[in-house]
């Protein structure tokens, strides 16, 4: 199979760009492990915080033969569900000006990634074996143990920035990554990213994105101060100094993305009006959430949220949806995040 057939396979079936690499290939096994190694002194310093399923998967993000069996070829591409794009929906409802609002990142619009990378994945691995005939191929969408930027980045799909994501020629920093284990030997594609503003000439990120200091020129990528973190992988309460940390935001965060390459700030966030939130039934949420990336938080975590941005709130209307919640909440969960230090 040429270069050409698996370019165009991928770019049919949705994808941005696409790359392939060789498992067997000693320089790959050794750069991998390598990468292991570097993750386990991350976490050793304690940067991925709580996030325990990190340390569980490293041995298996490293041994891809145990982890996809049989699998030859990784064929790794980029995509996007219309992250940063003005026609980019969502299912929330309209908020009124004047309401008491919390945030939601913009690449939570449109469906799922995850839904939207394995459906192009399938569609690879099924133009894959129109050509080549049938073979197994595992598909992987930020769901199973696999290092997916560091992947990309070997395969040059593009560089992981400053802001730990995959930067790629096509859409900077806004594109996911999947990936497709094959047990069919797939001829190897690695690509060579070509950017007009490289990153050591801008660290906008560094320099003006990151409010919280999770991303600070000359240390590791801290997950314990990251927005994204605290608002989405946060388990239990969160203490006063973390409500301070993640402002506004429910659900994810934006600014080091928005940032890329250097611009000025960009919003597109989703506003969500937190007494809707608060009030409507957890059946409701659910049901308008099915299909997006903020189900992933469930109800309970993005009240939880609303209630830490509530109790920075100066507004007298944040005190009485406080209070409402502290008379009709059942979640005991909830019911300490409203007093807690």
């Amino acid at each position: 199979m040429n270069e050409f057939d698996l370019k165009k396979i991928a770019i049919e079936s949705g994808a941005l760009s696409v790359a392939c690499i060789d498992l067997s290939d000693p320089d790959f096994i050794k750069a991998l492990e390598q990468h292991g190694e570097e993750q386990a002194n991350w976490l050793a310093q304690g940067f991925g915080a709580d996030m325990d399923y990190l340390q569980r998967m490293l041995k298996d993000k490293v041994d891809l033969q145990e982890t996809f069996p049989g699998a030859k070829s990784a064929v790794v591409i980029t995509f996007t569900n219309k992250w940063g794009m003005p026609e980019a929906e969502h299912p929330f409802p309209a908020v009124a000006e004047d309401a008491l609002v919390g945030y939601i990142s913009g690449y939570a619009k449109e469906q799922d990634y995850h839904r939207t990378g394995h459906g192009v994945l399938t569609s690879i691995h099924n133009g894959l074996q129109a050509q080549l005939g049938e073979f197994e191929a595992f598909a992987a969408v930020d769901t199973k143990p696999v290092f997916e930027r560091f992947l990309a980045a070997y395969a040059g799909l593009g560089i992981i920035g400053p802001n730990d994501l995959l930067r790629t020629p096509e859409r900077d920093v806004r594109v996911f990554i999947g990936t497709l284990f094959c047990t069919e030997k797939i001829i190897e594609l690695r690509l060579k990213p070509e950017f007009a503003f490289p990153c050591h000439f801008c660290r906008a990120c560094e320099k003006r994105g990151c409010p919280t200091g999770a991303i600070k020129e000359g240390q590791e990528f801290d997950s314990r101060l990251c927005i994204s973190y605290l608002t989405i992988e946060k388990k239990g309460l969160l203490n006063s100094e973390q409500r301070d940390l993640m402002e506004d935001w429910l659900f994810g965060c934006d600014w080091c993305s928005v940032v890329c390459p250097p611009k000025e700030k960009e919003d597109n966030r989703i506003a969500v009006d937190l007494e809707w939130l608060m009030k409507s039934s957890a059946g409701e949420i659910r049901r308008l959430i099915k299909g997006s990336a903020v189900e992933y938080a469930g109800v309970q975590k993005l009240r939880r949220n609303a209630i830490a941005i509530l109790r920075k709130s100066q507004d007298p209307r944040a005190q009485e949806l406080l209070e409402w919640c502290a008379d009709n909440m059942q979640s005991n969960l909830l019911l300490q995040q409203i007093t807690c230090d």
